[in-house]
C-alpha cells in the first residue's frame, strides 16, 4: 500500500520537482503525494484525507506557518510523522520544531540526495509504525476473545453452590483458577441417583486454547457416560473411546490413571 505524503510548502516549483525526483516510487505506487501551500491548507486536506501519513512542511509560509501546523498536527489522532524544513543556520526553529514533536528536518538549499535519504528514512519509520499498530489490534482482538472464552469456560462449571439444597448429608464447593485465560482443569459433579454422587476432576495436559476445548469435551463425555450406572474406570475408558483414534491414544493412559 502506498504511503501518502503532504508536501507543504509555498514554492510554486517544489512540486514540479517532488514528482520529478520521486517518479519511479509514483509510478510503482509506492509513493502518493499530495501538496498544500500554507498550513490551512494542509490541515484541511489532513482532516478529508485520513490516510497520509508523513507531511514535509516548510516553516516560513503565510496564512499559518510549519511550527503552529506542527502543533496543530499534535492534536491529531493518528500516525504521522513530520520533516521540517528551514533555513540553513536556523537552529532556534529547528529546535522548535523538534520540541513540537518534528521527526526529521531538511536545511535549504535542499539537497536532493538528503531529501531522499529522509523521506524514506521517515516511510520505513510509519511502516513499522504501521505495522505495530496492526499487531496491537490484533492483541488486542485475541485478548477480547479470550476474555470471552474464560467467562464461558467458568460458566460450564458448576458454580451455584449449595448444588443439592434439598440434600443434607453433605457440602460440596468447587473452583477453578486457570494458569492463563483458560485452561484444562475442569471438576464436575452430579447425582447419579438418590443414594450415589458422581464426582470428576480432571487435568488435560497443556495450557490454553487446546486444552479448554479439551476439557469441555471431555468434561460432557464423561458426565453423559457416566450416568448411564457404569462403574468410574469403565465410564473413563468408555467416554476416551469416543474421542478421535489419535487422540484417545494421546490421553488413554493419562485418563485411566487419573480415574
Amino acid at each position: 500500500m502506498a504511503v501518502k505524503i503532504l508536501v507543504v510548502d509555498d514554492e510554486p516549483d517544489l512540486e514540479l520537482l517532488v514528482r520529478q525526483k520521486f517518479r519511479r516510487q509514483i509510478r510503482e505506487k509506492e509513493f502518493e503525494f499530495h501538496f498544500a501551500h500554507n498550513g490551512v491548507e494542509a490541515l484541511e486536506l489532513l482532516n478529508t484525507a485520513p490516510e497520509i501519513e508523513v507531511v514535509m512542511t516548510d516553516i516560513n509560509m503565510p496564512v499559518m506557518d510549519g511550527l503552529s501546523l506542527l502543533a496543530r498536527i499534535g492534536d491529531l489522532d493518528r500516525i504521522i510523522k513530520t520533516i521540517v524544513v528551514s533555513a540553513y543556520g536556523d537552529m532556534d526553529n529547528i529546535r522548535a520544531a523538534m520540541n513540537r514533536g518534528a521527526y526529521d528536518f531538511l536545511t535549504k538549499p535542499m539537497s536532493f540526495e538528503d531529501l531522499d535519504i529522509t523521506l524514506n528514512k521517515t516511510v520505513q519509520r510509519v511502516r513499522v509504525l504501521r505495522q505495530s499498530l496492526l499487531e496491537h489490534e490484533q492483541l488486542v482482538a485475541i485478548q477480547q476473545e479470550l476474555n470471552v472464552a474464560t467467562r464461558i469456560q467458568q460458566s460450564i462449571l458448576p458454580c451455584d453452590f449449595p448444588p443439592f439444597p434439598s440434600m443434607k448429608g453433605f457440602d460440596l464447593f468447587g473452583t477453578m483458577i486457570p494458569a492463563r485465560e483458560v485452561g484444562g482443569d475442569f471438576y464436575d459433579f452430579f447425582l447419579l441417583d438418590q443414594d450415589r454422587l458422581g464426582l470428576v476432576i480432571g487435568d488435560v495436559s497443556g495450557k490454553g486454547v487446546p486444552a479448554a476445548i479439551f476439557m469441555a469435551v471431555s468434561r460432557t463425555l464423561l458426565k453423559s457416560v457416566a450416568l448411564t450406572g457404569l462403574a468410574p474406570v469403565i465410564a473413563c475408558n468408555r467416554s476416551i473411546s469416543y474421542y478421535p483414534s489419535k487422540i484417545a491414544r494421546s490421553c488413554s493412559s493419562h485418563y485411566s490413571t487419573e480415574s
